[in-house]
């Protein structure tokens, strides 16, 4: 048997002057849960904010359930955007194990705007061609143009006569020595057939059905190692141009190995990296960071400025951050200067061409930086391949001394966080015995005893409020379900109605047009019995009382069309009633149509209605969950400042150190159905 839900008396459940939900008005909550009046809360949080600010703890005005009444969460968090520095590790020429650094001289101080998406290739832009990877490959190190190795091809040591000498026996025997040769090469390829071949790289084997790319160096290559060599060679420009042997890829093998996007990357990338390192320009977005390629035509109002392909953004040329008013001088680059200094604390050195910051972790001083310039760690000169360092720096000396720096610097380091281990022992000990203090207190036990009492009207009110509501949606629902079936059944109703009036018409129309049949057939049936009468005197006397009358041949034709009229009177008089029962018929489906579209019109409205309704007790529900959240937070800052202010008045009265109780754990509820809700008193 289903129990009849009724609203409590206590609360009256209707909506608020500003469309207010009964469940989150804050006179119930104040007086339920805190047992204050309005003016009393009031009153009580300003005394706390008295107390804080003399006790001097700084703490903002609290918050009230009153002051958050039709507030909206505007808060919009802005972070502030910060140039990630690329720490890149690469082994120097010489070196042993060198290190360098890859700053990335891009500024955050900028107000570009996000890109609006995310740059998707379609088709290779016309600028983008496989001819620049040609004149790249002209443009690299001398030493990749080393001699090609070419698959040796099987040489005879002895000359072979030739086939069409015939002038000795001798010859005529190589002859058929030679065709027959021919045959059998024909009939045995040199390797079999189900040979097996296998990649130079990761040594797979490969089916007769795909196809190795054969190098300029003689090693074969499966199209899944080429793509990875070339993707690399796009990512790193050590491995720029890819090679194998030392000898580049031809574009050919690259065209046809690449999709269209890699290619358009991999094109993107020789642009890039044939630029040399001081005229490369990237954009200043931190979120985009593209290479902006030189350019081919200088805009007159913008002699020093580039434009990002991608985000649109504005770039310096010569001090490749944002771009700024002509006449005015580039600004400082506060983060370049503090990586600077933290390098030069460091002992890093900067490339003199490429003015990247590179690190020496073991080796010698001989750098060789990613631009493929060398220098010397110590000085920065130019390194000489003949005498080396120029300024005939001592690497060692240098090195010894640096690594006694490096010593004191981790002496000192270690000394200070024994220093801080200790410091952190004794505050540990010192927070130890203040939290047994604070646990053996009477006053802290007498305000954690409220505050669970307090969690407890608030959860059982947070309760109550969900089942009141709940209660008031079923019943609105209901409400509308009924009104809604009500509108259907006097729908039913009016159109049962005109259903049964139109069937009236009907009956009545057909019966008039019989009616009307049966009068015209009377009719006929009269007509033909005088001109039978008429024309059954034909050649006979008439009496002498009756005038003469002559029968003509019209009379007869007349009276064989009148015959005639009554033999197909039947079938016209049951034609033209089926003709009105078709009309009919079709109207009284043209009606049912028409009523079967109202009913149909009426249940997506009644769906409608039902849906709009189903979504305002979805927002309601979300009000009153976000409601009851802040009021949790509110209530939780408010016990954990109460907490404070006892803590402090008891140090200043008692001159003992306290500590802060831990707050209150919230237990944990599962989400209850509708009629799986526990029992609320009232």
């Amino acid at each position: 048997m289903a129990a009849s839900v009724q609203k409590p008396p206590s609360l009256d459940l209707a909506y608020g002057p500003d469309g207010t939900p009964p469940e989150l008005r804050d006179a119930d909550y104040l007086n339920q849960v805190q047992q204050l009046s309005p003016e009393e809360t009031k009153a009580y949080e300003e005394e706390l904010f008295v107390k804080a600010t003399n006790l001097g703890i700084a703490v903002s005005r609290p918050s009230s359930p009153i002051s958050m009444k039709n507030k909206r969460n505007t808060s919009g968090a802005e972070s502030s955007i910060t140039v990630d520095t690329n720490h890149v590790r690469s082994v120097s020429t010489g070196s042993q194990g060198s290190a360098s650094t890859n700053l990335t001289t891009h500024s955050s101080n900028n107000g570009c705007p996000e890109p609006t998406g995310r740059f998707v290739t379609r088709k290779r832009s016309r600028t983008l061609t496989f001819a620049q990877y040609e004149n790249y490959l002209t443009q690299v190190n001398p030493t990749l143009n080393q001699p090609r190795f070419m698959s040796s091809s099987p040489t005879e040591t002895e000359s072979a006569p030739s086939l069409f000498s015939v002038s000795t026996t001798r010859s005529y025997l190589s002859i058929k020595r030679g065709l027959s040769k021919l045959r059998r090469r024909r009939r045995n390829p040199p390797y079999p057939v189900d040979m097996v071949m296998s990649c130079s790289a990761c040594r797979e084997d490969l089916q007769p059905g795909q196809k190795l790319q054969k190098l300029p160096c003689g090693h074969s290559y499966c199209p899944r190692c080429l793509r990875i060599m070339v993707n690399q060679a796009t990512t790193d420009e050590s491995k720029m141009p890819p090679r194998c042997c030392t000898q580049p890829i031809p574009s050919s093998i690259i065209k046809f190995i690449l999709p269209r996007e890699e290619q358009v990357k991999f094109l993107k990338s020789v642009v890039q990296f044939s630029t040399p390192w001081e005229s490369r320009v990237f954009c200043s977005n931190p979120s985009c960071g593209e290479f902006i390629p030189s350019r081919t035509k200088i805009d007159p109002k913008h002699p020093f400025q580039a434009i990002c392909r991608r985000c649109k953004t504005r770039v310096c040329v010569m001090c490749k951050r944002n771009a700024h008013p002509i006449g005015q001088d580039c600004p400082d680059d506060w983060e370049l200067e503090a990586v600077l200094k933290i390098g030069e604390k460091s002992g890093w050195r900067r490339c003199y061409k490429c003015r990247t910051l590179v690190e020496l972790t073991q080796g010698c001083t001989h750098m060789t930086c990613r631009c493929r310039a060398q220098f010397c760690y110590i000085c920065g000169a130019v390194w000489d391949p003949m005498v080396g360092c120029p300024n005939f720096c001592n690497g060692e000396a240098e090195m010894e001394r640096r690594r006694v720096e490096e010593e004191e610097r981790v002496a000192a380091l270690a000394a200070e966080e024994a220093a801080k281990q200790e410091e952190a022992a004794k505050e540990t000990a010192e927070r130890l015995e203040a939290e047994a203090r604070t646990r053996r207190c009477e006053e802290f036990k007498a305000l954690r005893v409220e505050q669970v009492k307090e969690m407890e009207r608030f959860r059982v009110f947070e309760r109550k409020s969900k089942w009141l509501m709940w209660t008031r949606h079923a019943h609105q629902k209901l409400a509308l379900v009924e009104k809604q079936s009500t509108a259907i059944e006097r729908m039913k109703e009016r159109q049962a109605k005109t259903s049964a009036n139109l069937e009236d018409r009907q009956v009545a129309a057909e019966m008039e047009l019989r009616s009307t049949l049966e009068q015209s057939e009377k009719n006929v049936r009269t007509r033909l019995r005088h001109m039978e009468a008429y024309c059954d005197g034909l050649g006979q006397k008439p009496e002498a009382d009756m005038p003469s009358r002559t029968v003509t041949e019209r009379d007869l034709r007349e009276l064989g069309q009148q015959y005639n009229v009554e033999r197909n009177m039947k079938q016209l008089h049951q034609a033209k009633i089926n003709v009105m029962r078709d009309r009919q018929a079709k109207a009284l489906e043209e009606l049912l149509e028409r009523q079967e579209s109202e009913m149909e019109k009426l249940t997506e409205k009644n769906r409608k209605e039902l849906e709009s309704l189903e979504s305002d007790f979805a927002d309601e529900e979300d009000a009153l969950t976000n409601t009851f959240s802040q009021r949790r937070v509110i209530l939780e800052k408010r016990w954990e400042l109460e907490m404070e202010i006892m803590r402090k008045e008891l140090e200043k009265e008692r001159g003992l150190r306290y500590a802060s109780m831990s707050p209150l754990e919230w237990p944990y509820e599962k989400e209850l159905l509708e009629d799986g809700l526990p029992a609320v008193d009232e």
